[in-house]
């Protein structure tokens, strides 16, 4: 999985991890849930360290937490082993 540094620099917050295709999430410098289209869409506010709710500081696969929401459009952030719904 590239850093989020790597991430920035390319212009482009990755969907999911390679190798295993796992779903990520972001997570902001206030500790809040991005999912990669909200990150995306949003790209130029995820770079400014003086905005913290939108500041991207790490990201993560979501491997079963099957209630993680996006904190920008509360949609579920997919995850790896979840439910089988």
């Amino acid at each position: 999985m590239a850093n989020i540094e790597e991430m920035r620099k390319d212009g482009v917050y990755e969907s999911f991890a390679w190798p295993g295709g796992y779903p990520l999430f972001y997570i902001t410098a206030d500790g809040g849930v991005l999912c990669p289209k909200c990150a995306n869409e949003n790209f130029e506010q995820t770079c400014d360290p003086d905005d913290p709710q939108w500041f991207i500081v790490d990201c993560d696969v979501n491997w079963e937490n099957e209630s993680l929401y996006c904190d920008h459009c509360n949609e579920l952030v997919e995850s790896a082993y979840g439910g089988d719904d």
